[in-house]
């Protein structure tokens, strides 16, 4: 019988100090998200996406020929709605730029987080 009572009170002691033990908290990571940073109208719109895959065949420079005029900031943020539904190749949208690749998926992001952001003329 004492057998048993010290077995007993060996794995109640064991049971205890385990649970007495320091555990250790794992830190939560948050991971920045895709519009952590500011996007800039002036210096990555306008020239990264809009000059670049908008105006570089002449369809919305200032003469027009694609139905849209994109040169200024004014024009971009006013159609900015349009424009991504047309660069993301959205359902019912003519995808842009025309006859072309559809731009990458980075700059996409890029140009949703600048609405995201209010398209400030930045």
């Amino acid at each position: 019988m004492m057998r048993y009572f010290c077995l007993l009170s060996v794995f109640a002691l064991v049971g205890f100090t385990s649970c007495l033990k320091e555990k250790t908290i794992e830190p939560i990571i948050v991971e920045p998200g895709p519009c952590s940073d500011t996007v800039s109208f002036t210096n990555f719109i306008m020239p990264e996406i809009i000059d670049a895959s908008c105006n570089t065949m002449g369809c919305h420079d200032q003469t027009g020929s694609g139905g849209y005029i994109l040169i200024n900031h004014n024009q971009v943020s006013t159609n900015a709605n349009v424009i991504y539904s047309a660069i993301s190749h959205e359902a019912g949208f003519t995808p842009m730029p025309l006859g072309q690749n559809k731009i990458s998926d980075t700059l996409i992001q890029k140009f949703d987080c600048w609405i995201q952001q209010g398209t400030l003329n930045n």
